[in-house]
């Protein structure tokens, strides 16, 4: 990778951490269920829509119904036969959280 290439990556990050709040609110635009947000924080590059479904149980429709919502908004890039790609690499905490309750449920299901 170039020099020119990662002061680039490291100019994004200080922007996109100065604009969180801004960048938050533009993404909950769309997200606006915890669906939604579960769906925004799998999409990493590495998830294709169909992990995505399995992880999160969430019908085939929803997911790939927010996927063409957030690309039309040029939010996402999602090339056939590879995973989609958010184009602001940012995800909220809170959202995070969402996943994690989903598998401590699970596992304390799975105790009793």
């Amino acid at each position: 990778m170039s020099d020119e290439l990662k002061e680039l990556q490291k100019i994004s990050k200080i922007l996109t951490l100065a604009n969180s709040d801004s960048l938050e609110k533009a993404i909950s635009k769309y997200a606006t269920t915890d669906k939604r947000k579960k769906i925004w924080v799998l999409i990493d590059r590495i998830n294709m829509a169909t992990d995505i479904i399995d992880k999160t149980k969430i019908k085939r429709r929803t997911v790939y119904e927010f996927l063409e919502v957030l690309e039309k908004a040029k939010l996402v890039e999602n090339p056939r036969g590879k995973p989609p790609r958010r184009l602001i690499d940012l995800v909220p905490a809170s959202w995070i959280e969402l996943l994690k309750e989903k598998k401590e449920k699970k596992k304390k299901d799975e105790r009793h």
